[in-house]
């Protein structure tokens, strides 16, 4: 059984508003019931077992959120097989109540069941139908059952009911098969839209970054350190991974600077200066067209990471949480790889003297407390670049690992 990530990742993110559709379900079947000749015990049972089953797969299949390794596919093949165990059960029990209602319920109750039991089959392509398997798992038993108690009523209008009911098995089965087959397709397509667009965030930072460094694994470091700053700094998890593809590209500005200014060894004449202050407005300038929340972002960065917290900065002396706090973050995790790497105007420090620089900087050109959550997250800041250094990353893109 082949499954890609994404697939059961699509399928999890749908069980919520599922349950929620069956607990309804569930709710109206009963009340119905009541009414009806059907025995209160069988009815009690159905549902403490039904509530159970939903309940259970919600509270075990949203840990498969804070599972990191979800992307994997033998990982996410494993999920699999316990969800289709526990949709299986499920669908027995729906099974079960059809084939009782059939037996116990006026005729009326038997075309409710039908039209019940065929509705949810086709309410459940939206949230299973990505992995056929689990959809199959979920939908057999019930109408199954369903067509051989028709059957075995043996009257006429029971048969004509068997075969409405295989029919519509059928053609469930063959559009749920279908919708598989072309959601993979469709996520297949949609994957490698998002690599080509993470490869060209990959070049365009590093074209403005190889302008005044010996290799681009700067803008890599930046953005890794930008993501674990920004968790810790409270951002939800996409936002910080947005951040994270975002800021290589905050010095793409660079681009337009002239070598004389940009390569010169020596300090930069006040003139000259003026000039270099202008990469914050060319960046911005560059990616004002871009619609993606990632190039959105990367202008704001852009355009605001070399704000000084005390007013200070450069290009519209922001201070304090007036700057874009994208921007506040990017700072940190820019002017400390910057001092721990070697530059044709410069020697590489100490993370020890780098971080002292931070602290002492903090409050006048840092947000103070920024400053203190990145200092505990530097470890892991580091072993990134050891590991980036060895090129030992997963992925051709050094932060695709974590996209």
């Amino acid at each position: 059984m082949q499954i890609h990530s994404g697939q059961f990742e699509y399928m999890v993110s749908q069980t919520p508003p599922g349950l929620l559709g069956q607990f309804l379900i569930i709710s109206l079947m009963t009340l119905l019931l009541m009414n009806s000749a059907f025995p209160v015990s069988i009815l009690y049972v159905w549902n403490v077992c039904g509530v159970f089953l939903l309940a259970y797969r919600y509270l075990h299949y949203r840990r498969f959120y804070q599972d990191q390794n979800r992307k994997d596919s033998k990982q996410a093949q494993k999920w699999v097989r316990r969800y289709i165990a526990d949709v299986l059960l499920m669908g027995i029990l729906w099974a079960i109540l059809f084939v009782q209602i059939i037996q116990l319920t006026p005729q009326e109750y038997h075309y409710i069941a039908m039209a019940v039991a065929l509705g949810l089959a086709g309410a459940a392509i939206v949230t299973m139908g990505s992995v056929f398997p689990v959809y199959f798992a979920f939908v057999f038993p019930m109408l199954a059952a369903l067509i051989v108690a028709f059957y075995f009523k043996g009257t006429y209008i029971y048969t004509i009911a068997s075969l409405v009911t295989l029919l519509g098995l059928v053609y469930l089965l063959y559009t749920a098969h279908k919708y598989s087959r072309n959601f993979l397709v469709i996520f297949e397509k949609s994957e490698q839209l998002k690599e080509t667009e993470l490869e060209a965030l990959e070049c365009l930072g590093k074209a403005g970054e190889y302008r005044d460094t010996d290799t681009g694994a700067h803008v890599f470091r930046v953005g890794f350190a930008a993501y674990r700053l920004a968790l810790s700094a409270g951002f939800p998890e996409s936002d910080a991974k947005t951040l994270m593809l975002a800021s290589p590209l905050h010095d793409v500005g660079k681009i337009g600077i002239s070598d004389n200014i940009l390569l010169k060894p020596g300090k930069l004449t006040d003139e000259e200066w003026l000039v270099m202050k202008e990469h914050a407005r060319m960046g911005a300038e560059i990616l004002k067209s871009a619609n993606s929340n990632i190039m959105k972002m990367a202008k704001l960065v852009a355009i605001s990471h070399h704000e000084k917290w005390d007013g200070s900065g450069y290009p519209n002396g922001l201070s304090g949480e007036d700057i874009p706090v994208e921007g506040r973050i990017v700072a940190i995790c820019d002017v400390f790889d910057a001092l721990v790497s070697s530059r044709p105007y410069k020697k590489a420090w100490s993370e020890a003297e780098a971080l002292d620089f931070l602290r002492q900087s903090a409050g006048t050109h840092f947000d103070p407390k920024l400053v203190e959550l990145f200092v505990t997250e530097v470890p892991l800041i580091k072993e990134f670049s050891a590991k980036l250094n060895a090129e030992v990353s997963v992925a051709s893109h050094p932060l695709l690992q974590f996209a």
